[in-house]
């Protein structure tokens, strides 16, 4: 093991060490929690667990549809290992990157993985959006909040549509890629994208967007029959997308306490429910899709991720990148 090696592998360690103590800090609060216990009905309890799981999941299954261009020669097990692995090291500013990290230990580089990295939590933005606009059609009170939200995003869409502001942001990044000395990479980094959109993988990605936000919604919606609550579809499906946007959006680490006040006041206001009963509704549903996948891609990652060993010595790696993108790919619907 050389230098560089041994030294990603130390920061892996530590990272996800961190986001896992981060995520059980912020998500984890005793008061909350014990008023939860007290109340909740436990028979809901599994099949919440199985929604959050098949939820990440899913989300794990379009990130290895994103990275199949880029992939051919690392066994699908380790691509799925790879994204669980880094989920607790996401919940640090940040934290994405160490997918990147763990994918550069099988031998896709980082100019490449960077991609559907990048792409991958896009997805989500675009069916919330998509979502939040149907859903606020039977909800009125929530218009002028999707509208803010749907504001936000189009500036930063018309930021990256005009071709002036488009060539400045550009010519900045490159800038600061050659400054580090990675220019290079960068160019590979611009080249890789178009290869994440083809219609193949575009409608694949919809398909699972889709299917992960409706499980999301699903278990919220079995959180609050635990606790004796109910609300309509249309606030349900609004009460998950605007918080989770805005925690998105809030230049904070996993939407720190943005998320879960937003989501409390959504389901007050719009679902006239009581709100203490609804703060510790929220503080399970957190827990369970938030937590527990942090806890379980640690555990993946100590127990089940082998480095360099993930990769198969029996397959070639010279194809070209034109021949991974035309290759047919198990992740595809």
């Amino acid at each position: 093991m050389n230098g560089k090696t041994k030294y990603l592998k130390y920061a892996l360690h530590i990272a996800i060490l961190l986001g896992l103590i981060w995520a059980a800090v912020k998500y984890i609060d005793g008061g909350e929690v014990l008023e939860a216990l007290r109340n909740f009905d436990y028979r809901y309890l599994p099949f919440m667990v199985a929604l959050a799981l098949a939820f990440f999941l899913l989300k794990a299954w379009r990130f290895a549809v994103l990275l199949a261009p880029f992939s051919k020669n690392v066994p699908a097990l380790s691509v799925y290992k790879a994204y669980i692995s880094g989920q607790a090291a996401a919940m640090l500013p940040g934290g994405l990157t160490a997918r990147v990290g763990l994918l550069k230990q099988t031998g896709v580089p980082i100019s490449e993985s960077s991609v559907p990295v990048a792409v991958h939590s896009g997805w989500d933005q675009a069916i919330f959006l998509l979502g939040a606009l149907i859903a606020a059609f039977w909800v009125p009170e929530a218009r002028i909040p999707v509208l803010v939200v749907v504001g936000i995003l189009i500036v930063i869409g018309v930021l990256l549509l005009v071709r002036q502001s488009r060539e400045w942001l550009a010519d900045k990044a490159e800038r600061v890629a050659a400054r580090f000395g990675h220019e290079e990479q960068w160019q590979r980094f611009l080249a890789a994208v178009p290869q994440v959109f083809s219609r193949r993988i575009v409608l694949t990605c919809i398909l699972l967007s889709i299917t992960a936000l409706a499980v999301f919604a699903v278990t919220l919606y079995l959180t609050l029959l635990g606790f004796g609550l109910s609300v309509t579809i249309p606030v349900l499906l609004l009460s998950v997308i605007l918080p989770t946007m805005l925690g998105r959006i809030v230049p904070v680490p996993g939407g720190l306490g943005v998320t879960e006040a937003s989501m409390v006041g959504f389901l007050t206001a719009m679902g006239q429910l009581d709100t203490n009963t609804t703060v510790a509704a929220v503080a399970i549903f957190r827990i369970v899709t938030i937590v527990f996948p942090a806890l379980l891609g640690a555990l993946v990652y100590f127990f089940w991720w082998r480095g360099e060993e993930e990769v198969a010595e029996d397959v070639e790696q010279t194809e070209s990148p034109k021949e991974k993108e035309t290759d047919a790919s198990p992740y595809y619907l």
